[in-house]
């Protein structure tokens, strides 16, 4: 039996609308309709056309629906500036990977969970996530990324960008995702965006209420959670100046758009001197292009998995077939999460590791 769900999931990974695959295959819409409901089942004919078309295997599409993958924050996206297309493409790449990912973590002992559920102001849910996370409460967070997966969150890197999205987040039963697009062209707003999203998990686990005030709160959060208030208070220096806040941005790895609105915030300039260093910013380029490059972070986690039950180089062929993908597809997503020129790891060590193998046999 071919499971529809499946042929649906295969069909938006690939982009491609109902009519679209029709098309492509010699049929009707309404049949891909009919088969993507389970009202029918394809025959051989379609079912060949259909692996050739989308790249997946006879296999994939007899796997029953393990999981139902939420659209999480990609709900305000899709509200917004995103497509319906775009939606669904970074919805089903994360909701493969995820299948991924738990199929190889079941030879894995679990990472503990240290992310709180706060029903707080914005500055006191920030607050308790850093303790949570066992962060200095007025230190700069060296390597976020590695610190969120230590944590407990599932953190996953799209093989693809998004050209209206840099990152969302979802919970998936009782497990927190982040996902990143690739879109994120310079490491501080890459970090910038992770600490929006935990603040998503940590306070909006119901998306209840109006979409811009979920996404100012967020804003908030990630504001305090990578430039503590008690910490900036003391190392913003006034006269604050554009000069002044390169050594901070080296420091804190924000960017220093992000250090201007937090000096505004926590009243360390008014108004007009906000306004003023931003035309300065605008006026040089820097709102383009900032001086000083923050390394680009990536997730660690998935790739150390497949290396440790893969081999190094990992066997991809053997990993393609344990989870029913394409050969072209497990290697594209677990190179997203493999450390390159330019990108940094976890900490210190870029092979440093915190998976445990269970007491049970290796694949």
């Amino acid at each position: 039996m071919i499971n529809g769900e499946r042929v649906k999931q295969a069909r938006e990974l690939r982009g491609l609308t109902q009519t679209e695959l029709a098309r492509g295959i010699d049929t009707t819409q309404s049949t891909i309709a009919q088969i993507e409901k389970g009202i029918i089942s394809p025959n051989d004919t379609i079912l060949q056309r259909i692996i050739l078309k989308t790249g997946f295997p006879l296999s994939f599409f007899k796997q029953s629906t393990s999981i139902d993958f939420p659209l999480g924050s990609l709900l305000f996206r899709a509200r917004a500036s995103m497509t319906l297309h775009e939606r669904n493409v970074a919805r089903q790449y994360a909701r493969t990977i995820f299948e991924v990912t738990e199929k190889m973590e079941t030879y894995f002992e679990k990472i503990p969970l240290h992310l709180p559920c706060v029903d707080d102001d914005v500055m006191g849910s920030a607050i308790q996530t850093r303790s949570s996370f066992g962060l200095s409460p007025d230190s700069p967070i060296i390597n976020l990324l590695n610190t969120v997966e230590q944590n407990g969150v599932m953190v996953i890197a799209l093989p693809v960008k998004l050209s209206n999205q840099d990152a969302f987040s979802v919970w998936v039963g009782r497990r927190p995702v982040i996902i990143l697009s690739g879109a994120s062209e310079s490491g501080d707003r890459l970090r910038f965006n992770v600490a929006h999203e935990i603040g998503h998990l940590v306070m909006h686990r119901a998306i209840i209420g109006d979409v811009k005030r979920l996404e100012e709160e967020a804003n908030g959060f990630a504001g305090e959670f990578l430039m503590p208030k008690e910490a900036m208070l003391k190392e913003i220096s006034i006269p604050v100046t554009l000069a002044t806040l390169i050594p901070l941005k080296k420091r804190w790895k924000v960017s220093i758009q992000a250090l201007i609105r937090r000096a505004y915030e926590l009243g360390i300039i008014t108004q007009r001197q906000y306004k003023y260093l931003m035309q300065q910013l605008s006026s040089r380029g820097w709102k383009l292009k900032e001086p000083v490059d923050i390394p680009k972070e990536k997730p660690r986690l998935i790739s150390q998995m497949a290396e440790k039950l893969y081999g190094l180089p990992i066997n991809y062929k053997s990993l393609a077939s344990n989870m029913n993908l394409s050969y072209q597809l497990v290697q594209e997503m677990i190179e997203a999460h493999t450390i390159k020129n330019g990108h940094i790891g976890t900490l210190q060590n870029p092979n440093a590791t915190i998976l445990k193998f269970k007491k049970i046999d290796k694949v």
